[in-house]
């Protein structure tokens, strides 16, 4: 009886092993649709361009709650260019954009729209901190 038993477990566990492993395994995502294809250019980094009005050099950032990276420091009466990072891109909606003047006492902040592939944003600091303003083309 031993020997009949041998083969039918062999028979059992060549069914069963596959089962097994097959539903432990982890499945991976496809992107089938082109939308998923394209989603990695939706947020490449975005060029900030900040114009400098005020009297006082004013320094840059984007923060999203606790993490600030610093993006530079535009000097009075002139204009910079800065890359915000990609991954903060995912997240606009959360995200401050502060102008920080180095001498001086408030700061400005506006939250990070929404952003398409293709948007511009200017950020005018004016000389009256509070009249700053942040345009997206």
């Amino acid at each position: 009886m031993t020997q009949r038993v041998g083969p039918l477990l062999a028979v059992a566990w060549c069914v069963v092993a596959p089962l097994i492993t097959a539903g432990c395994a982890r499945q991976r995502s496809v992107a089938t649709t082109p939308a998923a294809a394209d989603s990695t250019s939706a947020h490449d980094p975005v060029t900030l361009r900040v114009t400098n009005s005020n009297w006082s050099d004013v320094r840059i950032y984007v923060s999203r709650g606790t993490m600030w990276v610093r993006l530079g420091t535009v000097t009075t009466n002139s204009t910079g260019e800065f890359t915000v990072p990609a991954e903060f891109l995912t997240y606009a909606g959360t995200v401050n954009l502060i102008a920080d003047p180095v001498a001086g006492r408030s700061v400005w902040t506006s939250l990070l729209p929404a952003i398409q592939p293709g948007d511009e944003f200017e950020l005018v600091i004016e000389n009256v901190l509070q009249y700053s303003h942040l345009v997206v083309r």
